[in-house]
């Protein structure tokens, strides 16, 4: 009677260890499923907010196609999820989706960086016209204003690229070097440069005064996204 009354405790005991760790590998698993997905919800988002940064950039270039240096800055990319649960769904990613994330959000902290930069390069250039008037502005001014402008055009571009790859082939956005997908990049970047070239022969037929109006339809005719 009395070991009877064991072995049920016993088994008991062991039933509810194993429910609990049953319970445990799967509330993991439904944790790295969720962050996994909000994973890559987060890229559509961050397709628009790099299509939104490109746009500001794209206009940074018109003015400085016309000698003049721009005052707004696009706002930072954010990128909370993969900052905050990334850890939760690695486990559940492939090497290729692995690769794929760290890329593209190290891409992002440059834009990130770089936004800050022509911050403070927009900044300490507009206090030295407050302080010395407009004359004190020179050439070498515009151009490493512009240098700055035209790094963050590119990078936002080409990370807006690696997005829409990934989207394209969540499960395994392969970028293997002479590949298909790789000569399309490379193609991609040319166009980059193409870009930045037509955008700056085009704006020598705008107005400063074009740059005054908030809202211009031609801006929205062409996204980026």
């Amino acid at each position: 009677m009395f070991e009877a009354k064991t072995i049920g405790t016993l088994i008991s005991v062991v039933m509810g260890w194993l429910l609990a760790q049953l319970s445990g590998l799967l509330k993991d698993y439904w944790i790295r499923l969720r962050a996994r997905r909000c994973l890559l919800e987060e890229l559509g988002e961050l397709k628009s907010e790099l299509a939104r940064v490109a746009l500001t950039y794209a206009r940074l270039l018109q003015i400085h196609a016309l000698q003049g240096i721009g005052n707004n800055v696009p706002l930072p990319v954010g990128n909370y999820i993969f900052k905050n649960f990334y850890k939760d769904a690695v486990i559940a990613l492939n090497k290729k989706q692995r690769l794929s994330y760290q890329l593209i959000h190290a891409h992002v902290e440059q834009i990130n960086q770089g936004i800050e930069e022509l911050r403070d390069v927009t900044k300490r250039i507009h206090d030295k016209e407050r302080k010395s008037g407009r004359e004190s502005i020179g050439k070498a001014d515009g151009e490493y204003w512009s240098q700055h402008v035209i790094a963050g055009f590119t990078n936002t571009l080409e990370t807006l690229w690696h997005v829409r790859h990934h989207l394209a082939m969540p499960t395994g956005p392969v970028l293997d070097d002479l590949s298909d997908r790789h000569r399309e990049y490379l193609q991609y970047l040319q166009f980059v440069d193409d870009q930045i070239k037509e955008l700056l022969g085009a704006a020598k037929s705008l107005k400063r005064e074009d740059f005054e109006v908030k809202y211009r339809p031609e801006d929205f005719l062409k996204p980026f996204a």
